[in-house]
C-alpha cells in the first residue's frame, strides 16, 4: 500500500507538503497541489477516511511514547515528564504518557485515529522504525534523542559523545589510569540505542587520546543489577573510576560498593550522567555530567507545539552540551594500580 512518503517522492515535494495538501491546513500553490494529486492518482493512494475526518479537527492533545523496561518512573524521568506536561499546559494542550512498548499496528491506529495532534518519541534508536513510520504518514512528531539520519526532523538531545569524553578527561586529570564505562544492558547496544552507542564512541576516543585503560561494563535498569555490578568491580581493583551512563542501577552500584568494603571516591571514583538534583540524593553527592532533563522536556514540547501551529518552517535540532559539575564522588585514586587491564567487556546483572 503506498504511503505519504511515496506520494512525496513521486511528486518531488516534502512529506509535510503532501500532508498539507491532504488536510488543507496550509496554503499550497495550485501547481504543487496538481503534482501531488496527480501522484496520488497514479499510485492509487487512499487516505484512512475516518482518521482523516477526525484529524481535521484539532484535539489539542499530545502524547509521549516512552517504552520502559521497569515498573514505575524514577525521579530523573519524572523531572522530564513534569516539565513537558507544564510546557504543554502553558500552551493550552493536554499531555498523555505511554510507557508500554508499541507495535507498528498500534502506532498506525493511534496516528490515524485523530485522538492526538502530535507525538514525542523517547528512547530513540539510530534507526528507529517509529520515526520512519511517522515521517511516511506525515504525522507531526519530535524526538528526545536523534537517529543516524535526521533530515527535516525536530529533535533535542544531550551530546553523549562529548559528555563521555568530558567525564574521562576529568578522571584522567585526577590521576586515574584505568576507567570503566557503565552502559545499560548489552541489548541496548545491539539495538542501536542512541545514548549507549554515542557514549561508547566518545569514551573510546578519550581513552585512546589519553592512552589509558578502558573497560566497558553492562548493567540493567534495576537496583539489583547495579549492586551485582559493584561486586564485579570489587573483584577488579585496578579499575579505579567509572563513568555511568545508565542511571537505573546507580543506587545499587553505590550501595554495593560500600557493602563490598570499598569507599567512594577513595577506592572507586564515579561520574554519572544524571540531573544535578538527582546527584545530590546520594552520599557522597555525585560528580555529574548534568543531564538537563527538565530543560529537554520543555524544549521538546515547545518544538512539537510550534510545528503543530505552523510556526516551524524548518526543522529545529538542538544538541545540548552537558556541564561537568564536581561533587564528592570523584577524586585522586588512593593508590596507583599495580597493573593495567586492556580494553574489554564485562557483563553483570544483565
Amino acid at each position: 500500500m503506498p504511503t505519504i512518503a511515496d506520494i512525496a517522492k513521486r511528486a518531488g515535494v516534502s512529506v509535510s507538503t503532501v500532508s498539507y495538501v491532504l488536510s488543507g491546513k496550509r496554503s499550497i500553490s495550485p501547481e504543487t497541489q496538481a503534482r501531488v494529486r496527480a501522484a496520488i492518482e497514479e499510485l492509487g493512494y487512499h487516505p484512512h477516511a475516518p482518521g482523516r475526518a477526525l484529524a481535521s479537527r484539532r484535539t489539542r492533545q499530545i502524547a509521549v511514547l516512552y517504552p520502559t523496561a521497569t515498573n514505575g518512573l524514577s525521579e530523573f524521568q519524572l523531572e522530564f515528564f513534569t516539565a513537558a506536561a507544564e510546557a504543554a499546559a502553558g500552551r493550552g494542550y493536554s499531555f498523555q504518557l505511554s510507557t508500554a512498548p508499541v507495535t507498528e499496528r498500534a502506532l498506525l491506529d493511534l496516528v490515524r485515529s485523530g485522538a492526538i495532534d502530535g507525538l514525542i518519541l523517547m528512547e530513540v534508536r539510530l534507526h528507529d522504525w517509529r520515526a520512519e513510520l511517522l515521517r511516511q504518514e506525515g504525522f507531526p512528531f519530535t524526538l528526545i534523542g536523534h537517529c543516524a539520519e535526521n533530515d527535516g526532523v525536530d529533535f533535542v538531545d544531550l551530546d553523549f559523545e562529548g559528555a563521555a569524553e568530558t567525564a574521562v578527561d576529568h578522571l584522567v586529570q585526577l590521576g586515574h589510569r584505568s576507567v570503566a564505562l557503565v552502559l545499560g544492558s548489552r541489548e541496548q547496544q545491539v539495538t542501536e540505542y542512541g545514548p549507549a552507542v554515542r557514549s561508547l564512541t566518545g569514551f573510546e576516543r578519550a581513552i585512546a587520546r589519553h592512552d589509558v585503560a578502558g573497560t566497558v561494563l553492562h548493567d540493567g535498569p534495576t537496583y539489583e543489577a547495579g549492586y551485582d555490578l559493584a561486586l564485579s568491580l570489587a573483584a577488579q581493583p585496578d579499575i579505579t573510576a567509572a563513568v555511568v551512563v545508565s542511571p537505573g542501577g546507580l543506587a545499587g552500584l553505590v550501595a554495593g560498593t560500600y557493602d563490598a568494603g570499598r569507599r567512594i571516591p577513595e577506592d572507586l571514583s564515579l561520574v554519572a550522567m544524571v540531573p544535578q538534583k538527582f546527584a545530590r540524593l546520594f552520599t557522597p553527592a555525585l560528580t555529574t555530567i548534568d543531564f538537563p532533563a527538565a530543560h529537554m522536556g520543555r524544549l521538546g514540547t515547545d518544538m512539537l507545539i510550534r510545528r503543530l501551529e505552523g510556526g516551524a518552517e524548518h526543522a529545529t535540532q538542538i544538541l545540548l552540551r552537558g556541564e561537568l559539575i564536581a561533587g564528592r564522588s570523584a577524586a585522586r585514586p588512593a593508590a596507583s594500580p599495580a597493573t593495567v587491564a586492556p580494553i574489554g567487556e564485562v557483563a553483570a546483572g544483565t
